[in-house]
């Protein structure tokens, strides 16, 4: 620990979390126009049309596009899971730290979390949160199943041939349910992270250096804090 500091990510955490920005963000453009032509059209026609007047028009400037986001989605997939892997097969090894559990399974400690998710953002109050709170978890958790999600249908869709045609239309409407869940979570975990005052420290850590101030910790998430200490201590 660096003094007056406190160790939040290490740096296979950053590297995973940066890597998966730069993924996730070539699902949505690459995505768009795979769901919607009427909306989202245009994004498909930009990228083929370069390569279609290469070619001498030979291929409509949309067809093009398509064929070529449709790449981009599962090289970036697979690229992806590159990422994701061998992180998993790691973190599986430390799985009893994780402090994305939840801190015990009762209405009670769900009733008490949102409560103080009410206290901490709204009425501004001191709140005994961990390393993260109710809502931070259930991101983690919801992101994981996610992930799952959209890899297992998108799998079906990649090798269609492989599958019954009913599978693969339950699995394009689950992919696109999906992708749209994904896209407004994403833009909420957005907004929580960049745009609320008390994440900023959290969101320096995160892509910076991977430690925050100790008084931060004490302060606004006190049972880590007082973990930590009881460790350092024993």
């Amino acid at each position: 620990m660096m003094e007056g500091m406190i160790r939040a990510f290490k740096e296979s955490q950053m590297w995973v979390h940066m890597h998966l920005i730069h993924f996730v963000a070539a699902f949505i453009v690459s995505g768009l126009p795979l769901i919607s032509r009427d909306w989202f059209g245009w994004i498909a026609s930009a990228v083929g049309y370069p390569i279609s007047e290469v070619l001498g028009g030979s291929y409509a400037p949309y067809s093009m596009g398509i064929q070529i986001l449709r790449w981009i989605h599962r090289i970036s997939a697979f690229g992806l899971a590159l990422v994701l892997v061998p992180y998993i097969l790691l973190e599986i090894f430390r799985i009893t730290s994780w402090e994305s559990w939840p801190e015990c399974w009762s209405l009670g400690c769900l009733s008490r979390g949102i409560r103080e998710l009410i206290d901490y953002y709204v009425h501004k109050r001191r709140v005994e949160f961990g390393k993260y709170n109710l809502g931070q978890k259930l991101w983690i958790w919801l992101a994981a199943l996610g992930l799952i999600w959209m890899y297992s249908t998108g799998i079906v869709l990649w090798f269609r041939d492989w599958f019954d045609p009913g599978l693969w239309s339950l699995a394009h409407e689950l992919h696109d349910i999906g992708f749209f869940l994904a896209v407004i979570l994403l833009a909420v975990h957005v907004y929580l992270a960049t745009m609320i005052p008390e994440h900023r420290p959290m969101l320096d850590a995160m892509f910076r250096t991977g430690y925050l101030p100790e008084e931060f910790v004490r302060d606004h998430h006190p049972r880590w804090y007082r973990k930590l200490k009881g460790e350092e201590g024993g």
